[in-house]
């Protein structure tokens, strides 16, 4: 159970519940957590697992059949609408438009003065580094710059909280290197990142959320220090070099004719010098393979492994 001792939330969801009309299934089935104050957020599931209709009824383009949705103390979503900013996968309709344009749309949008906008949108540009294009067309970008836009236009009017839908679908390497280096900077905000790439919700994140068939299954809190799991191929003669590490815990091991198969977490360096160890004490390692915690998390609660 994941702990923060702020006076309250950035997010509560209590009990919150929707289902689709003609949908036998709820999309959602009776949720409930709480998000805080700089927490970076990522919501991993199967496509249909409800991330979408979670942010559709946070950002109050859907109403819950039950339960209640609070964004920074504030219970009226219309109100709290001015604390979120959002980044979706796709973005139609605005290919004939400039990113001027599409800025100073969005701020006024949210209330804010053209002389804030101005200098806002002018800032947001150049951190997202399309200075140079804010006069063309949008029909001339490539997605990355259209999603390092949209970024620059969710932030505008200064969001407590910031959601992303599979912001970097479709991008090709550099343009998600770009789009996951502006999220970094994002220091102080609440982030809650959609995603089916599991390596940048790690990287990015310090909280995962795992949501399956409308249900949210488990709140994984990151520590600074990420073990690995590590499954090696070798022989029952480890099994005391293994106890010799603190850091070194077994999860799992079998023996078949051919192998002993043992499965351990452990942090890199420890595993490092358990190698070496093998190699000095001539206990031989046919096999290695690694995944991460997450990884594991997932293929058990989603995949079913």
């Amino acid at each position: 159970m994941y702990v923060n001792n702020q006076m309250y939330p950035a997010l509560k969801i209590s009990n919150l519940e929707k289902t689709y009309p003609h949908q036998n299934s709820p999309a959602l089935q009776d949720i409930s957590f709480e998000v805080y104050q700089g927490d970076k957020i990522g919501l991993i599931g199967a496509n249909g697992s409800g991330k979408t209709t979670l942010f559709r009824l946070i950002l109050n383009l859907l109403h819950p059949d039950h339960g209640t949705i609070n964004i920074l103390d504030q219970s009226d979503p219309e109100k709290a609408k001015k604390h979120l900013g959002f980044v979706s996968e796709h973005q139609e309709g605005l290919t004939n438009f400039t990113p001027d344009e599409i800025l100073m749309y969005a701020g006024r949008m949210s209330g804010i003065s053209e002389i804030i906008v101005n200098k806002k949108r002018s800032e947001l540009l150049k951190w997202a580094k399309l200075e140079s294009q804010r006069d063309e067309l949008l029909e001339s970008f490539s997605k990355g710059m259209r999603q390092r836009l949209f970024l620059a236009s969710a932030l505008i009017h200064s969001p407590d909280i910031l959601l992303l839908d599979e912001p970097m679908s479709g991008l090709d390497p550099s343009s998600q290197n770009d789009f996951r280096e502006l999220l970094k900077g994002l220091k102080s905000y609440t982030l809650l990142y959609a995603s089916h790439q599991l390596a940048d919700v790690e990287e990015l994140c310090n909280r995962i959320f795992i949501f399956h068939q409308g249900k949210f299954i488990k709140d994984i809190a990151f520590t600074e220090q990420r073990d690995s799991i590590f499954i090696l191929d070798t022989e029952v003669s480890i099994i005391p070099l293994i106890e010799k590490f603190k850091r070194i815990h077994f999860r799992e091991s079998r023996k078949t004719r051919e192998i002993f198969r043992v499965e351990i977490l452990s942090d890199q360096n420890s595993f490092q010098k358990l190698l070496s160890e093998c190699q000095q004490k001539n206990i031989p390692i046919h096999r290695i393979k690694s995944k991460s915690i997450l990884e594991d998390e997932y293929d058990r609660y989603v995949k079913g492994v």
